[in-house]
């Protein structure tokens, strides 16, 4: 199978969808959401986010920042700005307003065929206690990319 990686604009068009109500599947590239969406084989499913909807703490948000459309974990709020990371990342953390908040992960669809349900709490738990783990991410990382196909 051909493998195609889309641009930047792609995630525009799916940013375009989901500020008209519709929400969209996307294969995701890349490795800053490893262990919880694998690049290249994961595909996840976003929904519409409305500025009125409650934000829950160690969701996934698709969002805009700095001109780039991301996908990463809600970690917490700073006065008027969300604080996003990375699952993969090592210490980046993006402030974003509010408003840039143009998605939020509702299922992600690994190639074994299962599903994994976004809002359900014992995934979110997982995430909060992966975060605490950040400072060994660095060890951790590696030796799960080893075992974790």
């Amino acid at each position: 199978m051909k493998k195609k990686v889309l641009q930047n604009s792609f995630l525009t068009e799916a940013a375009t969808l989901l500020k008209e109500g519709k929400s969209v599947r996307i294969r995701i590239n890349g490795e800053s959401m490893f262990p919880f969406i694998r690049g290249g084989k994961d595909i996840v499913e976003i929904i519409p986010y409305h500025l009125k909807d409650p934000l829950k703490k160690w969701c996934c948000t698709f969002y805009e920042w700095n001109g780039h459309y991301m996908i990463h974990r809600y970690i917490g709020s700073n006065m008027e700005k969300c604080r996003m990371m990375g699952d993969g990342n090592l210490a980046q953390v993006e402030e974003v307003n509010r408003y840039e908040i143009i998605g939020i992960l509702k299922a992600i669809y690994h190639p074994d065929g299962s599903i994994q349900e976004c809002n359900d709490p014992q995934w979110l738990r997982k995430a909060e206690y992966w975060y605490r783990l950040r400072k060994l991410r660095r060890f951790l990382i590696p030796l799960m990319k080893r075992f974790i196909k």
